[in-house]
C-alpha cells in the first residue's frame, strides 16, 4: 500500500525536470507540498510549478503551527521550514534533500527521505536498474543537482552490492 508524504522544493525540481514525476507516483498516493514551496516552484519560471500543480497527485496545503514556523524562519529556507512543520503536524514523512533541513527535521523527531531515497525504493521495487539510476544521477548532475562525490560513491556501491 502506498502513502502520502510532505515535500520540499529541490526534489520535487530535479524529478520534474527529468521528467520522472513517476519515480514519486510509483511510490506514493498523494504528496502534499507546502504553500511557501509552491511560492518556490512558482519563482523559478522553469514550467515545474506548471507539471506540479496540474497533476492530482499533489495538494497546497499551509501549516496551522505558526509559533514553530516562526521559530524555524530563523534557520531555514522559507519553503523548508513550512515543510518540516507540516511533517511535524500531521506526523508524515518529509522529502528533502537540503543538508540543513535534514538535520534540522532529524533532530525534531521526523522520518525523512531524499532524491536518492526515492531511487534506491524504485530499485528495490524493480522499477529502476543501476544503470537507469546511474543515468538519472549523471543528468542530475548536470542540472547541478548537489550531491557530495563522497555520497554518490557510496550509494552507488550500495546498490551494486544489493
Amino acid at each position: 500500500m502506498k502513502s502520502s508524504i510532505i515535500s520540499d522544493t529541490s526534489s520535487l525540481i530535479i524529478l520534474t525536470k527529468l521528467d520522472r514525476l513517476a519515480l514519486l507516483e510509483t511510490l506514493f498516493d498523494h504528496i502534499i507540498i507546502p504553500k511557501r514551496v509552491e511560492r518556490e516552484l512558482q519563482a523559478k519560471e522553469d514550467g515545474v510549478h506548471q507539471q506540479i500543480i496540474n497533476n492530482a497527485l499533489f495538494e497546497v496545503v499551509e501549516c496551522k503551527d505558526t509559533r514553530l514556523l516562526n521559530l524555524l524562519d530563523d534557520i531555514l529556507d522559507d519553503g523548508e521550514a513550512e515543510a518540516l512543520v507540516l511533517a511535524k503536524e500531521r506526523q508524515m514523512i518529509l522529502l528533502i534533500d537540503e543538508k540543513k533541513g535534514r538535520k534540522t527535521a532529524k533532530d525534531m523527531g521526523i522520518r525523512i527521505i531524499g532524491f536518492l531515497g526515492v531511487l534506491i525504493l524504485n530499485y528495490r521495487q524493480n522499477r529502476l536498474d543501476v544503470n537507469e539510476i546511474e543515468d538519472i544521477l549523471l543528468q542530475a548532475d548536470k542540472l547541478n543537482f548537489r550531491l557530495s562525490k563522497k555520497l554518490k560513491q557510496d550509494f552507488l556501491n550500495k546498490i551494486n552490492k544489493a
